[in-house]
């Protein structure tokens, strides 16, 4: 009898046992349930919104706040930025053997696939672009459905429209390779400052085709950063062009300052001289002028009796001056048949 309590009391725990440990997976079973009915109920922040796809088809959009939706796998919850919000993506094509240097001038490779962003322009020369994109989501149901070919789709539309656009300028246009051909204008700099914006405006274009096609992947472009360059093989011709250029207008401004040194002296000289000229011809008239005062005076006050006496009065004053220049003096009476003819050296000793 003692024996068949005993059992009955061990069935008992056993069962109290079970009991419990039903409870127990009961409890854990209904938690792991709750956690997944509001597993897709979540907090979307405030710069991007929910698209809510139900067995592969988007069936809403949600903006920033609270999103409740069904679990998986019934719907599907994914995150995007929002339409405001610039992606950024870089074009690795376009980066060279050579990208981990940006200060470091990219070679051609022997390798195709390698030069890539090696393009050729409208002059036949060769330019380099690094470039980087940044782009929108402007259809974000577009996106998500094609999500898995936006990065390859984007990065061979950016290719065909860079080889477009670099087909339709020249180098002057892209960067300041030459300045003997007067790349600082106005036309070489607009052109310049034009490139993203044509770049972008080329790839937006085919985006658009691609939406008329039904193929659209919900982007738009925003905005474009090019680093053009010129490939190490040609960047050592353009150096020395652009040394010879330097060096010759070394030369041409040495030789202006030569010459413009050359004519302030010749302009000096020529002051000096001129003025020197003209005081000495000033001089020579004043001298003339005391010289022919007397017979000014003379021709002006001739008639009448004071202009006989002057008359005398000067000959008197020069008639000495000028015989004494003469080596030997003849005096005639006009009037008389007498003649008189006295030396000089005579008159001299008496």
């Amino acid at each position: 009898m003692q024996a068949a309590v005993s059992s009955q009391k061990s069935d008992g725990a056993w069962a109290q046992a079970a009991q419990l440990a039903f409870r127990f997976l009961f409890l854990v079973v209904f938690v792991l349930a709750v956690g997944w009915a509001i597993s897709n109920c979540r907090q979307v922040p405030p710069d991007s919104r929910a698209i809510v796809l139900r067995f592969g088809t988007v069936v809403r959009q949600a903006r920033a706040g609270l999103l409740l939706a069904l679990p998986q796998p019934f719907e599907r919850v994914i995150i995007l930025p929002s339409a405001d919000r610039q992606i950024q993506f870089q074009i690795d094509a376009f980066q060279g053997a050579g990208a981990a240097e940006q200060s470091s001038p990219v070679s051609i490779s022997t390798n195709p696939r390698d030069n890539a962003g090696i393009l050729l322009t409208g002059d036949m020369s060769i330019v380099h672009l690094a470039a980087t994109l940044f782009y929108q989501i402007s259809d974000a149901n577009a996106y998500v459905l094609s999500s898995e070919h936006v990065a390859p789709a984007l990065a061979r539309l950016f290719t065909a429209s860079a080889v477009a656009v670099a087909a339709r300028r020249d180098l002057d246009t892209m960067l300041v390779a030459r300045p003997e051909r007067n790349s600082a204008s106005d036309a070489f700099r607009l052109g310049r400052e034009s490139l993203r914006s044509d770049l972008m405006n080329e790839v937006n274009r085919r985006l658009a085709d691609l939406a008329s096609q039904g193929e659209s992947l919900g982007i738009a472009v925003s905005r474009v950063d090019l680093v053009p360059s010129i490939p190490a093989e040609a960047k050592a011709a353009f150096d020395s062009v652009l040394y010879a250029m330097q060096n010759a207008e070394t030369a041409i401004a040495q030789a202006r300052t030569q010459a413009e040194l050359l004519t302030q002296r010749s302009n000096q000289g020529r002051d000096r001289f001129l003025t020197d000229a003209q005081a000495l011809a000033q001089e020579r008239i004043t001298q003339a002028r005391t010289r022919t005062d007397a017979i000014s005076a003379l021709s002006a006050n001739r008639e009448g009796l004071s202009g006989e006496m002057l008359e005398r009065q000067l000959y008197q004053e020069q008639i000495g001056k000028i015989l004494a220049q003469a080596a030997r003096v003849y005096s005639a009476d006009a009037q008389g048949a007498a003649r008189l003819i006295v030396p000089a050296g005579a008159e001299s000793a008496q």
